[in-house]
């Protein structure tokens, strides 16, 4: 019998480009304890050493290694 956790889903994402801008980032940080793996993305200020935050995204541990496993895939399907 096959593992249901293991079928491929099909997941419609709806999304409102006037409310959901694309985000530009110079810099991230990646932060993590037993539980969660939080990325934090930054753009530049024309100060030196100076970093805007714009974004924080909360993965779960399993969420960032998919996260991981299919962003190599993309980056080599596209030779990022």
């Amino acid at each position: 019998m096959a593992d249901e956790s293991n079928k491929k889903r099909n997941v419609n994402f709806n999304m409102d480009p006037s409310k959901t801008p694309v985000l530009y980032a110079d810099s991230y940080l990646i932060g993590s304890n037993e539980h969660v793996v939080t990325l934090t993305f930054a753009q530049a200020l024309p100060q030196p050493d100076q970093q805007h935050v714009v974004a924080r995204v909360a993965l779960t541990r399993k969420q960032a290694k998919d996260f991981m496993r299919n962003l190599n895939e993309h980056a080599e399907k596209y030779e990022l």
